[in-house]
């Protein structure tokens, strides 16, 4: 087996600096600039094109695939296995408050603790960068012989993965016959839960409020809330007395006033604080909107428990529900959108129902993620984990099933392997998102030696 670890260390300074140029590149959705080759607008399009630009560079075959993802391949050895790579370069819209700018890329600290801040250093750029230089590694030393591998960098994760959806579907790309996604947590994810989107929605007279506006996507904690309400000195009095985490700004007769929260993913709505439920309960009580006051009870427990939607499953463990973006509007048309995740006993159906009869809310399902669930002596997670193991040293690591929905749920043959490492998480979806300088290098090797063995098993 090759020293893939000594084999990395000449490629750290270049892997450092392209890091930090793709997560300069503001690759968030954007439909006001949309156009030929760029679905998810310009940010998107220019982080898939300098993808492009490094494969071409690095001496890889490149597809940029209509603008849906960006395709890096290597090998023509058809008798072999064809291992695929699935990472994202977008990322999810900057909100709460930042210590760095969001789209700088600095590193800060020394030794152990030297990280690069920045939207998309852990979620997903890091790994994707450090799945790249793997390749190139392998490539370089003329280790991909016997095998075809392709990273593929797609444009929509964060919004449903419509970008895989194309890649497979419409350009009728070949499925990998081993393959990860490098998007969760190590050592290995071998189980995820069951995704519903869901929008609930009801027309409400919830006066005084005029408008409501919060949130930034379904799979994130609704972190703030802007209300609009005529001018009410009493409410603001209450406001400043209750010393409520937010703000009031006043214009002649109208006021906004600021709720806010804590965002977390929307596979763990328990760690954050709902900025909309909160303002929900809190502008019910003060106004006496029954509406109001009833929708923030039944939700208020993001384990369902509140309106009897709890579940719990052996291998996945507890369903949880996160409403992540809100609105209201002058037509009095409340809107929330429901991220529901569940284990593979859970009765999906029936608990959206209980949700939609405790709130009084009408709830549609706009999209179904299945479960993925599999074996741990599998050749594809068993070939993985001795990789990481070989790697790391740490050989009483176990694989883990997650709340979170990964590529490996739209590649087939496919399990979501890295890159946070036990107990640094990255802090994705939220402020400050950071990956660990020592943590992104590590990585190289680790992704070098699993292309490598996985090249190696039979097709």
């Amino acid at each position: 087996m090759p020293n893939f670890k000594k084999l990395a260390k000449p490629y750290y300074e270049n892997a450092i600096l392209a890091l930090q140029e793709l997560v300069r590149k503001e690759s968030v959705y954007d439909p006001q600039t949309i156009g030929p080759n760029a679905p998810y607008g310009k940010g998107v399009k220019s982080a898939l094109d300098y993808l492009a630009k490094l494969g071409k560079d690095y001496g890889f075959k490149v597809d940029q695939c209509q603008g849906y993802a960006t395709e890096i391949s290597f090998g023509d050895n058809a008798n072999g296995p064809l291992i695929g790579i699935y990472a994202h370069s977008d990322v999810v819209p900057v909100s709460g408050k930042w210590d760095n700018p969001p789209f700088a890329a600095n590193i800060i600290g020394e030794g152990k603790n030297r990280k690069m801040i920045g939207r998309g250093t852990s979620d997903d750029k890091g790994p994707l960068i450090a799945s790249l230089f793997a390749l190139k590694m392998l490539k370089d030393n003329g280790l991909i012989t016997n095998f075809r591998v392709r990273l593929v960098a797609g444009g929509d994760e964060e919004r449903g993965s419509s970008c895989l959806e194309h890649y497979f579907h419409k350009l009728k790309k070949p499925d990998s016959d081993y393959g990860f996604t490098p998007d969760a947590d190590f050592p290995l994810i071998y189980a995820e839960k069951g995704i519903h989107h869901a929008l609930a929605s009801a027309k409400l007279d919830l006066s005084p409020v005029i408008a409501m506006n919060g949130g930034t996507v379904s799979n994130a904690v609704c972190d703030k809330l802007l209300v609009t309400l005529p001018f009410d000195q009493k409410f603001v009095d209450q406001f400043k007395q209750d010393k409520i985490e937010g703000d009031i700004s006043v214009c002649d007769k109208i006021m906004i006033v600021s709720f806010k929260g804590k965002t977390s993913h929307g596979s763990t709505p328990q760690l954050g604080k709902n900025a909309a439920l909160f303002a929900f309960g809190y502008l019910g009580k003060f106004y006496k909107i029954e509406a109001l006051s009833k929708i923030a009870d039944a939700l208020s427990d993001p384990f369902g428990a509140s309106f009897g939607g709890n579940e719990a499953s052996k291998e996945l463990g507890k369903s949880t529900f996160n409403y992540g973006v809100i609105g209201y509007d002058s037509k009095q048309n409340l809107t929330l959108t429901i991220d529901y995740r569940y284990g593979e006993s859970a009765h999906p159906e029936a608990a959206l129902e209980k949700l939609s009869q405790a709130t009084g809310l009408s709830v549609k399902v706009e999209s179904v993620a299945p479960i993925l669930l599999f074996d741990k002596k599998s050749p594809l997670v068993s070939t993985l984990m001795k990789s990481y193991r070989r790697m790391t040293m740490r050989l009483f690591d176990k694989p883990m099933a997650i709340g979170g929905g990964t590529y490996a749920k739209e590649a087939k043959n496919c399990v979501a392997y890295g890159s946070a490492f036990p107990k640094h998480p990255g802090d994705i979806h939220s402020p400050n998102e950071y990956i660990y300088i020592d943590d992104f290098l590590a990585q190289i090797a680790i992704y070098a030696d699993a292309i490598y063995s996985l090249g190696n098993l039979k097709k």
